[in-house]
């Protein structure tokens, strides 16, 4: 077993590599009296195009929520109450690059580790399942169309991506999902759900070594064949937009408002950094210019354009970076000039990026206190480079003000489109 020493936190990650493919990542916690496991799968919604066994598949939009939902059909029961009768709680969740499948509890480690494994590696669903499961993922599109915040970065996402599958629902349409079929459903799983294409997470309080042993007991009794990992089939996606403003009205008290900035990685190909380094100067930039302390967000609250704070966030594609930034707001065409005014001046000192890099340090160590939260963070580590990082407070220290202004220098002539939802007339 390989550990992993998270430096400057006095903290230890654990791997397990098995045989058959999956990998383990591990955290134990005695400090707590729960755990929390996810089991993902490489798989979201945004790989409907791919090769597999010679073969190209072009399956429907939203076929990787539609099978997610029915993973929790069991020949002999239903999985929802066999985890109930252990006093857990169970959940799953589909985003645009995973699948995860989650158990939180106190008591009975062995039972829940092995019955969620059961449970994901023992596909069952025939054609009556796959109708009965459609009624019920209508009502739930259904019930988004009709959702405010939902229908913000719905029209967001559709106006600045061109060929990108981010621009549809991750549960696609009611359209989409009538022309889901079983052999559809059972190819995408015989693709995608196996071993060398998972890997575990578990947090809080276990025993690796155990944990290790349960897993491979469980999985024995699987055979898993030895094929060729799909191929995925990705579409170009140019530096474009659909449309620089859209909104809707809807039963809403505030305006929502939704700004996001489409940035090449090309822009910054001559800094010769790498993709986290890259990642972390544009977050801390965005933090130092719109965060909690930040003039904008002091000036904005103070004078009643906003409630809170500006939300942010940063996410990424394989050719950009995208900034998006949210807020409630009974003005929001000031809003959007303030922001847009604000991302013509960036700035960030010495003193500034010291501030924040002194705060991004401090809250890793607290990341580690929350079982869920240090969970979300290994799943995002393995699917954006491919394994735990454990040098990230040696990579904030060696951040510079000199190259944060690089990096501001080259956000110039980027693509914005913004997103509204305004109260009904």
């Amino acid at each position: 077993m390989n550990k992993v020493e998270i430096l400057g936190t006095r903290e230890t990650i654990y791997i397990e590599h098995l045989d058959n493919g999956l990998d383990i990542y591990m955290q134990p916690n005695d400090k707590v009296k729960n755990f929390y496991i996810t089991l993902n799968v490489k798989y979201g919604s945004i790989y409907t195009n791919y090769k597999y066994n010679g073969e190209k598949h072009e399956d429907p939009k939203g076929i990787a929520h539609y099978l997610e939902h029915l993973m929790f059909n069991m020949p002999d029961e239903d999985a929802f109450e066999h985890f109930a009768t252990l006093g857990s709680s169970v959940n799953a969740y589909t985003s645009n690059d995973v699948t995860c499948y989650e158990v939180f509890a106190n008591s009975h480690f062995k039972e829940n580790l092995s019955y969620l494994i059961n449970m994901v590696y023992t596909p069952y669903f025939n054609k009556e399942l796959v109708s009965k499961e459609r009624g019920i993922i209508t009502e739930e599109i259904k019930m988004y169309e009709d959702d405010p915040s939902t229908n913000l970065f719905r029209n967001l996402y559709e106006n600045l991506f061109i060929n990108d599958e981010r621009r549809y629902l991750v549960s696609g349409s009611v359209d989409d999902i009538k022309q889901i079929k079983s052999d559809d459903i059972s190819n995408a799983y015989k693709a995608f759900y196996k071993p060398e294409n998972m890997f575990l997470i578990i947090t809080g309080n276990f025993n690796p070594e155990e944990a290790v042993a349960i897993t491979s007991s469980v999985m024995n009794n699987f055979g898993f064949a030895e094929e060729d990992a799909p191929e995925l089939i990705k579409n170009n996606e140019p530096f474009e937009i659909n449309n620089e403003y859209i909104s809707k009205e809807m039963d809403v008290k505030k305006s929502k408002v939704a700004l996001a900035y489409k940035i090449p990685k090309n822009n910054f190909k001559t800094l010769k950094l790498s993709r986290l380094e890259l990642k972390l100067y544009l977050d801390i930039i965005s933090k130092i210019n719109f965060g909690t302390t930040s003039i904008i967000n002091e000036e904005l609250k103070s004078n009643g354009i906003i409630n809170k704070y500006i939300g942010s966030r940063l996410e990424e594609t394989d050719d950009y970076f995208i900034q998006i930034f949210i807020a409630e707001t009974d003005y929001p065409d000031y809003f959007i000039n303030r922001i847009k005014d604000t991302m013509s001046k960036l700035s960030a000192s010495d003193e500034d990026i010291s501030r924040k890099i002194k705060v991004a340090t401090s809250n890793l160590i607290w990341l580690f206190d929350n079982i869920e939260s240090i969970n979300t963070s290994i799943q995002d580590d393995i699917l954006n480079y491919g394994t735990v990082i454990n040098d990230i407070n040696v990579i904030y220290k060696s951040l510079s003000s000199e190259t944060a202004e690089k990096i501001i220098e080259k956000l110039e002539n980027n693509l914005l489109t913004i997103s509204v939802v305004k109260p009904q007339n």
